[in-house]
């Protein structure tokens, strides 16, 4: 078989069934490894990569040696095969080239000075998102490896309460994990093997070193379990649960610090996602009478949608930055159903997201594209497309997802219930497999119920052994309940099950109660960051939208009453009395550079891309990055923002027409 057969195959192998530490070869493993290692000494290996390498070579900007020595550790954490001077040259070089060819239409008249602005905007912002790349790169690694490192210890410590063995107790987390940091015990395991470190100690304590500046517990846990290895009776014990403890703590004290730092930064999103725009929005209009054609509607387009959301992002991307390392997601990649990214299922099918939503926007697109100079009501009718074909995409991004994984945080909660119960079967004596037995009444209604169910049939009916009811390649219960916290937890429990009773009625008990207290800290976290949710949530789905919906109306009676003035005006005299007046009537010479169509076109638009923003940044504050959940969110804050901006703005028109056509009656009489 070729390599690409051997990898294709391995692939499909790891999406029927989990891998067991049993099996755990060397050889294996060394694949592994060398396929990464491959991976990673391709160079170049992404765009990003590709543009720096040519950039330094073009105009090669070396930075300073502080400067320097920062980037080289942010680019080896983030496993970047960049220089310092080549992050450093594309940032400047793109600078420089953009801003260069905007200067040239400039001069030769193609562009205006407000459309040189909001271009120089992009242009920095953009290049500043170059040099900041890696870093980015570096906290989303940080983030995704950081969340699992609570699983590697308690994986560790699951194994190290059967068998005091560290190496042993590495290879059994390494099976489990997902992610980056998967990868990363493997290669600490493969550098073990082949002589870069003497010990798994050394190699585990160097490991931790390096996660120090970001999780500064995590040292002190991998400590707590090597002291375990030279203690042993209860102490050793205790030692395994120190090492628990302590992560979860840190998790625990490091959120509350990270909310109460935040009240600042949302507080400044709320004045840039509300605040300033509404200012703005009122004086527009009035300010369109003095300035003229100097206002036209893209700079209007070109401060909404694209310098208030380049400043909300940038503001948000720094809060997010600074996001603490909090509990992972469950892990949905083993259940066979599961649609892949950007796909969802239609009986066997899978259906690319983008599809329904752009046959959904095509036709409001024609509609636009024939109205160009769209009036209020239809420039409402291209918004509603925007609206609803971005709520179908994520919604289709997410609705299979999010239904999987609600499915495995269920079983997850309720399988720490299994395990007490089981323990306490086990400490008067039954065995495991009558144990089984023993519980099922109390969990019938439950998730885990079918799980029990599924055991009990393959040993009953299928006459098969414990183990392999649970494990079995065809039809082993997990197979049905994909979730590798209870492989994991299921593998420890039957490869304890040889040991006495009171043995392993401990262990059970144990791995219960750690599972307990992740799931408390779990809850305190989200209780810690659901006030700054809730708070974005009624920003980006209530209050958003209620004030663009309103301020879009006022600013509609405005426009109205400024070019009811210039019609009527236009017919008096500017002798005798009205002389007076002369300078005031000047005012409206020509005629309004914004339509209402245009403003609520623009306004519509930084509505949607806002509720997107605070989406993004709810989401992150949640879970951290996790694009079901992301998507999820958007969903739901456009589905309730869209209607709510869409539905106040038709009655508040159909309330306050009757007001200004009565206005102009008085007027005129």
């Amino acid at each position: 078989m070729d390599l690409l057969g051997l990898i294709i195959k391995r692939k499909k192998d790891s999406s029927l069934h989990f891998s067991s530490p049993d099996n755990f070869d060397i050889n294996s493993l060394q694949y592994d490894i060398f396929q990464d290692e491959e991976k990673r000494a391709t160079l170049p290996r992404t765009l990003y990569e590709k543009t720096t390498h040519v950039t330094e070579k073009i105009i090669p900007i070396e930075p300073d040696e502080k400067a320097k020595k920062e980037m080289e550790e942010v680019i080896d954490f983030a496993h970047l095969k960049v220089t310092p001077k080549g992050v450093y040259s594309t940032a400047l070089l793109t600078a420089t080239i953009f801003i260069n060819i905007g200067l040239f239409l400039l001069v030769l008249g193609f562009m205006e000075v407000i459309a040189m602005f909001i271009y120089a905007i992009v242009v920095l912002a953009f290049s500043y998102y170059l040099y900041n790349y890696p870093s980015h790169l570096k906290k989303v690694y940080e983030l995704r490896a950081g969340s699992e490192i609570v699983m590697l210890i308690l994986h560790i410590v699951i194994y190290m309460r059967n068998f005091p063995n560290l190496e042993g107790a590495v290879k059994f987390a390494s099976q489990y994990l997902t992610g980056p940091l998967a990868l990363d015990i493997k290669k600490l395991l493969w550098d073990v093997h082949v002589g870069v470190y003497e010990s798994m100690e050394k190699a585990l304590i160097d490991f931790s070193i390096k996660w120090k500046p970001s999780f500064r517990a995590f040292p002190d846990a991998i400590n707590s379990v090597i002291y375990s290895l030279y203690t042993g009776g209860n102490r050793r014990m205790e030692l395994l649960d120190e090492s628990v403890d302590i992560i979860l703590t840190a998790l625990d004290e490091r959120a509350n610090s990270y909310i109460i730092n935040l009240k600042t930064p949302v507080t400044m999103i709320n004045a840039l996602g509300i605040l300033l725009p509404t200012l703005v929005l009122t004086m527009m209009p009035v300010a369109t009478i003095f300035l003229k054609d100097t206002i036209p509607p893209y700079a209007i387009f070109g401060f909404y949608d694209i310098v208030l959301p380049i400043l909300l992002v940038f503001i948000i991307k720094n809060v997010l930055d600074q996001r603490v390392i909090t509990m992972p997601e469950p892990d949905l990649s083993m259940h066979p159903d599961l649609p892949p990214d950007d796909t969802f299922k239609v009986g066997n099918l899978f259906v690319r997201c983008y599809i329904p939503p752009l046959l959904i926007l095509i036709p409001f697109l024609y509609f636009w594209y024939l109205n160009w100079n769209l009036d209020l009501y239809g420039s409402f009718l291209v918004i509603a497309g925007f609206f609803i074909s971005l709520s179908v995409y994520s919604y289709l991004n997410s609705f299979q997802k999010i239904k999987i994984r609600h499915e495995i945080i269920e079983i997850e909660e309720e399988f720490r219930d299994i395990l007490f119960g089981l323990g306490q079967e086990m400490d008067r004596g039954i065995p495991l497999e009558v144990g089984f037995e023993k519980i099922f009444p109390t969990l019938k209604g439950s998730y885990s119920a079918n799980m029990i169910t599924s055991i009990l049939t393959n040993m009953k009916y299928e006459g098969m052994t414990l183990e392999r009811a649970i494990f079995d390649e065809k039809i082993g219960a997990v197979l049905k309940f994909p979730s590798k916290l209870i492989y994991s937890t299921m593998k420890a429990v039957i490869d304890a099950a040889g040991k006495s009773t009171k043995i392993v009625s401990e262990i059970m008990i144990s791995i219960s109660r750690y599972l307990s207290n992740i799931h408390r800290t779990q809850n305190s976290l989200q209780d810690r960051f659901s006030e700054v949710v809730g708070s974005m949530e009624m920003q980006s789905r209530i209050l958003l939208p209620l004030i663009c919906a309103v301020m879009n109306t006022l600013t509609f009676m405005i426009i109205e009453m400024i070019s009811f003035f210039k019609s009527t005006m236009e017919n008096l005299p500017t002798e005798g009395a009205a002389a007076g007046y002369t300078t005031f009537l000047n005012l409206f010479e020509g005629s309004l550079s914004v339509s209402p169509g245009t403003f609520q076109l623009a306004i519509g638009f930084y509505t949607i891309e806002t509720i997107i923003i605070l989406s993004w940044f709810m989401s992150g504050i949640s879970v951290g990055i996790d694009k079901v959940n992301l998507h999820d969110t958007i969903f739901r804050s456009l589905i309730i923002g869209g209607i709510l901006y869409l539905t106040i703005s038709m009655i508040s028109l159909v309330l306050l027409m009757p007001f200004i056509e009565a206005i102009k009656l008085t007027m005129i009489s």
